[in-house]
């Protein structure tokens, strides 16, 4: 799979962050409420780990030609055992993945990965039924396919950044994307900008400076839109260009109106700290979700569609690192 390649993120106090956060937000709902406080028991909303503390950092594994190239639809990563290289033995993983057909009857779908490795895994998957219903069922596996991004950290309780917003009245409709895009307005983001003092002994130099982010939130009002990969056979036309390695044409199966009590286990970032050189996921952002109760609801989540009653809250952490893995798009270049 390549070798695995680590890079530091900036890790600024979360005090810091709230008003560049509650500033961006403000533009994009009506009402918005950003503090720091304890993090609850993650638990109690279905997750595996208490918190979000302890050792942090963002797994980005494999690439789009792993998951929809057939020569390489045989290739695997097993989420622990990646945890364990990177020195998270017993350590929590929560994100989003690509299911493994092997272990669903050769189903494909959306992994909802929350583990405490050793100890739990409350992991759920969604596939697409024989009538494109969703089904959602426990993902008793740790083994993913093609992709993912995930947080890893001890699931240790402490300090998060909690976040409510509702009624959205910008144009983003992603939740993830506008706290990213908040982020991403924070003056020692992204580059030596001017007027900015130079970094102290230890700290990262600006260029280099970009945040890493993990956590869950609630969708505790209003609706979105998701979707969910169906199986291969499913997909009657051609839909990737082997020899671009591109997606051509739509294939996924879409839902306009899950929601809400949505559990959304979310991973995302400012950019790459080594401009480009890690292959990372283009939109910046992965997020799985499932829901709290009975429903089948559970998926991709892309943005919302009830904007004047969506209501979400969500707890987040930064990332100390970001480690990359089996960097399909480096081999790639390789062989040119």
């Amino acid at each position: 799979m390549g070798e695995m390649k680590r890079v530091d993120l900036w890790t600024p106090e979360l005090e810091e962050l709230a008003p560049v956060v509650r500033a961006g937000l403000q533009a994009n709902y009506a009402h918005v409420k950003v503090e720091v406080t304890d993090c609850p028991d993650l638990r109690t909303l279905g997750c595996a780990a208490t918190g979000l503390g302890g050792s942090t950092l963002l797994l980005e594994v494999g690439g789009e030609p792993y998951a929809h190239n057939p020569k390489y639809r045989d290739i695997t990563f097993d989420m622990a055992r990646m945890a364990s290289d990177c020195g998270q033995a017993n350590g929590s993983i929560l994100g989003a993945g690509m299911a493994y057909p092997g272990v669903l009857d050769g189903h494909c779908g959306e992994v909802i990965a929350t583990v405490q490795i050793g100890w739990a895994n409350r992991s759920k998957v969604a596939r697409v039924g024989p009538k494109q219903e969703c089904i959602v069922e426990p993902y008793t596996s740790t083994r993913h396919s093609g992709l993912s991004n995930l947080f890893l950290s001890e699931g240790q309780p402490g300090e998060a950044l909690k976040i409510t917003v509702e009624k959205r009245i910008g144009a983003e409709r992603s939740f993830p994307q506008a706290l990213r895009k908040s982020l991403q307005a924070h003056p020692a983001i992204g580059g030596d900008r001017q007027g900015l003092r130079s970094p102290a002994d230890g700290e990262l130099p600006l260029a280099n400076r970009q945040l890493g982010i993990g956590g869950v939130f609630v969708i505790e009002e209003g609706q979105i839109r998701s979707h969910i990969m169906p199986d291969y056979e499913c997909i009657a036309h051609r839909y990737y260009d082997t020899q671009a390695e591109e997606i051509i044409a739509d294939f996924l199966q879409f839902y306009e109106h899950m929601g809400p009590d949505l559990l959304c286990l979310s991973v995302f970032w400012t950019g790459d700290p080594t401009g480009g050189r890690l292959h990372l996921r283009a939109s910046g952002e992965h997020t799985h979700f499932f829901h709290m109760g009975d429903r089948k609801q559970a998926g991709h989540y892309h943005f919302d569609v009830s904007p004047d009653s969506i209501r979400y809250t969500g707890y987040f952490n930064t990332a100390a690192e970001l480690v990359r893995i089996g960097d399909i798009y480096a081999e790639l270049e390789e062989q040119l």
